[in-house]
C-alpha cells in the first residue's frame, strides 16, 4: 500500500519591512476616515502581511466575547456576525497576540474552504485595556512571523481603535442632531409636524406642482366646538382629544405621500402628494366618519370636523394663497352648519 502525502511548503519568502509598514499607516491615516479607513487598513494589512484573508472586528458581547461584528473583510463571504466558537480569533479576546504557525485547517473551523495553515491575531483594546475587537490575518502557507512584526501590528490596532471610537461618536452626534431636527419640526403635544415645517413642505410642493412633476391637495381641518370641550373637560381633556385625533390622522394617511400637521390650537392640515381633489374629498370624508365613530366610544361623545380643501395650482401666485383659500373654505364649512367639507 502506497501512501501519498501532500507536500507542505513553508513560506520563506515573507520579508517584512517595518519602514514600509509605517509609511502605509501614515498614508491611510492622512487620507481616510470612518468606514473607509477600516476598509483601507484591512486591504493594506493584507498586502503588507502577504496574507490570504484579513478581517477587522468589533466585539458584540463581553466577558466572555463569543460573537463579533465584521467591520470589514477582504473576502465578502465572511458573515457579518461571526461566532468565535471554533475559530482562532477566540483566543485573541484574552487580550493576547496569537500566532499559529501551522495546522489551522486541522484544529479550527474552515471558514472559506481555503485550507488556511497559519493565523495571526491582534487584539484591539480600548483605553482601559479591554479587548473590544481584533485583526485576523490568515495565510494558506506555514509561516514563522518575526517578533518585530508585533509592534507594527499593535500600531495598526491602536489606530483602528481610535477610528472605531470616532465612528461611534459621529453616530451618537448624528442621532442627537436628528433628535434636535425632529424637535424643531415636530409639535410637542401631538408629535405631528408643526407650523414651522408646514411652510417648508408647502413651499416645496408648490414648486413641484409648478414644474408639473406632481399633483397635490391641501386639507385645512378644524375640530368643531373645541372650546366647549375645554370648558367641559378642562385642558387635560382638550389635550387628549387633540392627541387622539392626531393618531387617527396618522393612522389613516399614506406614508410618504400625506404630510400631517398641527398648525396650532385645534387646527390641522394635511398636504397630500400625487393626489386629486376628488381623492382628497374621499379621504377627508373617511377621516370624518372614523373620527365620529371612535370618539363616540369615549367620554367626549361625537366629535365633528369642518374641512376646506384646495388643489395646488400653478395659477396661484404663492402657496400662501393656497393656504388662505383653504382656511376660508374651512370657515365656510363652519358657517354652513359644521361637520362638513367645502372644496
Amino acid at each position: 500500500l502506497i501512501k501519498f502525502r501532500r507536500k507542505v511548503i513553508v513560506d520563506t519568502s515573507f520579508k517584512f519591512n517595518p519602514y514600509e509598514a509605517l509609511k502605509s499607516i501614515l498614508k491611510i491615516t492622512s487620507y481616510h476616515t470612518g468606514d473607509e479607513f477600516i476598509e483601507r487598513t484591512a486591504i493594506e494589512i493584507k498586502k503588507l502581511f502577504q496574507a490570504d484573508l484579513v478581517y477587522i472586528t468589533k466585539a458584540i458581547d463581553f466577558n466572555p466575547t463569543t460573537k463579533v461584528k465584521i467591520l470589514y473583510s477582504t473576502n465578502n463571504k465572511i458573515p457579518n456576525i461571526l461566532d468565535l466558537n471554533g475559530v482562532p480569533g477566540k483566543f485573541v479576546f484574552d487580550n493576547k497576540i496569537i500566532k499559529i504557525k501551522e495546522h489551522v485547517k486541522y484544529n479550527f473551523l474552515d471558514l472559506l474552504d481555503e485550507k488556511f495553515e497559519s493565523f495571526y491575531g491582534i487584539p484591539i483594546t480600548d483605553g482601559t485595556d479591554n479587548c473590544v475587537g481584533h485583526i485576523a490575518i490568515y495565510s494558506t502557507n506555514i509561516r514563522e512571523l518575526p517578533e518585530e512584526i508585533n509592534d507594527i501590528a499593535l500600531i495598526y490596532s491602536r489606530k483602528i481603535e481610535r477610528e472605531m471610537r470616532r465612528i461611534e461618536l459621529e453616530k451618537e452626534n448624528q442621532l442627537i442632531r436628528n433628535q434636535l431636527q425632529e424637535l424643531t419640526i415636530t409639535d410637542t403635544l401631538t408629535s405631528l409636524y408643526n407650523r414651522r415645517y408646514f411652510g417648508k413642505v408647502c413651499s416645496d410642493v408648490f414648486a413641484q406642482v409648478n414644474r408639473d412633476s406632481t399633483k397635490a391637495t391641501l386639507a385645512y381641518i378644524d375640530i368643531d366646538n373645541f372650546k366647549s370641550i375645554n370648558d367641559r373637560f378642562g385642558h387635560e381633556g382638550g389635550d387628549f382629544v387633540l392627541k387622539y385625533f392626531a393618531e387617527i390622522l396618522l393612522e389613516h394617511s399614506r406614508k410618504g405621500l400625506d404630510y400631517v400637521f398641527r398648525l396650532g390650537g385645534e387646527e390641522f392640515c394635511v398636504i397630500s402628494i400625487d393626489n386629486t381633489i376628488e381623492y382628497a374629498n374621499e379621504h377627508m370624508n373617511r377621516i370624518m366618519n372614523i373620527t365620529s365613530e371612535k370618539f363616540l366610544s369615549t367620554r367626549f361623545g361625537e366629535i365633528t370636523l369642518s374641512i376646506g380643501i384646495v388643489e395646488f395650482d400653478k395659477n396661484f401666485a404663492s402657496y400662501d394663497e393656497i393656504l388662505s383659500l383653504a382656511d376660508k373654505k374651512m370657515y365656510m364649512a363652519k358657517k354652513s352648519g359644521k361637520n362638513t367639507i367645502v372644496k
